[in-house]
Order: C-alpha cells, then structure tokens, then sequence
C-alpha cells in the first residue's frame, strides 16, 4: 500500500523523488546441515533439490520482481507496481519460509 501512494505521489507531480541506494541482491544461503543430515526422513537427494532448483527459483525470481519494480518506480508506473505486488509476495515468501 505504501508503494502504492508513492508512486501515485509521484506520478501525480507533488515533487517527490524517489532514490535507491543500490539495489540489494540476494543469493542462496548454505545450509547449516549436510544434505544428508535429514536422513531416512528425507533424503539427501530430495534435500539437494529443494535446495539448489526450488529455493534457488524463489530467489532468482524474487531478484527479477525487485528489479522491475525499481524501474516501475523510476517511470513512475503505478499500475506495473501494483501488478508486481503478488510476484513479489510469492517468491520474496518462497524465499524467506525456505
């Protein structure tokens, strides 16, 4: 919601600018276990691939979603902000509940 006024403001004229220090990336964490410390519950294996494919995914694509809504800001587009809310949530939750 907070993004939402922003960029209304913005868009709107009323002289507010909106700067970013850096984009903050970020990157799959290592484990603080083996894959296979989980063992016979869930294997190795199985552990190995959530890890390295799925958790990976949420964050390359949660990487994409802040980029673009750092442009959507820049232009001043309101609509594409809003629309990126849901990816946002999705794969930045992806990301943090792994």
């Amino acid at each position: 919601m907070a993004l939402r006024s922003l960029v209304s403001r913005k868009t709107l004229g009323l002289g507010l600018k909106l700067q970013f220090r850096g984009l903050q990336t970020f990157s799959l964490p290592d484990l603080p276990y083996d894959y296979g410390a989980l063992e016979p519950a869930i294997s190795g294996e199985i552990m190995q691939l959530h890890h390295q494919k799925h958790h990976q995914t949420y964050i390359t694509n949660y990487n994409k979603n802040i980029e673009q809504l750092h442009h959507a800001i820049e232009k001043g587009d309101s609509s594409a902000v809003v629309k990126l809310q849901s990816a946002i949530k999705f794969n930045g939750g992806g990301f943090y509940s792994f």
